[in-house]
């Protein structure tokens, strides 16, 4: 498969080898980095329908996830929040969940959706600036939707869903082959039996959501931190160079996204005619003129803080309970683990060891 361009529009030569002919173009002109985000994209979408059995969809920007979410049905103000005009069905709430985790990041987004993409998906994401799709399958009438976006050229992928790729992978840098066997980790149950704080009143619920935290990271730039509620990845902070920027940035963004849902959206009534990127910078402007830096988050309950890796000193855990965090999941590992252990429990978080590191770039 030719490619648009590489990384870059001078990195004029590009190309896509599938030997197992699992990966197939359907519509649009692909560049490097789309394939990059659709083939990361989808193994996080499949593994949440693999561990979850749930309906789910992800944004991505830059080979990173901007949101992850599973299908739930949309309250009023999330509707109003998410800029919603079209019909939604159960599956295109998890699209539009994802996305409206942060709007701005997901501009210009790669989506994945592990599930038949229906018609009520296909027109909310035609609403969207969006880079291209993939998916397991396109009902006729969405494919017809989907490929009419962009001019005709929007990018639309579809993967064979029983895919099992070689244990070994590789990749070139700089002329030279590296190879490791591919994470395969599964992410289930046996993992959340370790609460190594005497905090305990974790849930089914906290566990799925947890789950969802792991999976996402799983496919997500280290180091990074996610904040997840109710099946929602609504903060995400990844590829810093220390763990508190990380947990800075995830909760920041869960923050902002949690101001956007208390707002009066009334003061969109006279912005008729705007195109819904205007409209979420307006939203934006609302959100910092109404609440600024105001911590609105630690009024969620049961939100919970997922972790790619061990956390060095406690600061991250002092930080998480300024934002009401309830939950922790992180491998252990520091040399700070008891004082860390010590302050969960101090303010009443549930600090799950789950004895594994996500690392993955």
């Amino acid at each position: 498969m030719k490619l648009k361009y590489g990384m870059n529009p001078n990195q004029d030569f590009a190309e896509v080898l599938d030997k197992s002919d699992v990966f197939k173009l359907i519509n649009g002109n692909p560049s490097y980095i789309n394939v990059l985000d659709a083939l990361n994209s989808w193994q996080l979408v499949q593994e949440i329908s693999q561990s979850l059995g749930l309906k789910a969809a992800a944004s991505f920007k830059h080979v990173t996830p901007s949101g992850v979410a599973v299908s739930k049905d949309l309250t009023d103000l999330e509707r109003k929040a998410y800029l919603i005009k079209h019909p939604t069905s159960f599956l295109s709430s998890a699209y539009i969940r994802a996305r409206g985790v942060d709007r701005l990041a997901s501009f210009g987004d790669f989506i994945a959706i592990n599930h038949e993409v229906d018609i009520d998906t296909a027109k909310n994401i035609k609403s969207e600036v969006s880079d291209g799709i993939i998916a397991p399958e396109y009902s006729r009438e969405a494919l017809k939707v989907l490929s009419s976006k962009q001019k005709g050229n929007y990018v639309i992928f579809q993967i064979n869903p029983d895919y099992i790729p070689e244990e070994i992978e590789s990749r070139d840098v700089f002329g030279i082959t590296i190879k490791q066997k591919r994470n395969s980790l599964k992410i289930t149950d046996k993992l959340f039996g370790n609460v190594a704080t005497k905090t305990n009143n974790l849930t089914s619920k906290n566990i799925s959501d947890i789950k969802l935290g792991m999976i996402s990271l799983k496919y997500t730039q280290s180091n990074s931190i996610c904040i997840v509620s109710d099946g929602q990845v609504i903060g995400i902070g990844s590829g810093q160079q220390s763990r508190i920027l990380c947990s800075n940035l995830a909760l920041s963004k869960a923050n902002n996204w949690y101001q956007k849902l208390n707002l009066d959206y009334s003061f969109l009534e006279n912005s008729k005619g705007l195109k819904r990127t205007e409209l979420d910078q307006l939203i934006e402007q609302e959100r910092a003129k109404k609440f600024g830096k105001q911590n609105l988050l630690k009024n969620l309950s049961d939100t919970c803080l997922v972790s790619d890796g061990f956390f060095p000193q406690i600061d991250n855990i002092e930080l998480a309970n300024e934002y009401g965090i309830k939950f922790i999941a992180s491998p252990m590992g520091s040399i700070r683990d008891k004082e860390i252990i010590e302050t969960a429990d101090k303010y009443g978080i549930a600090f799950i060891d789950t004895g594994v590191r996500l690392f993955h770039h």
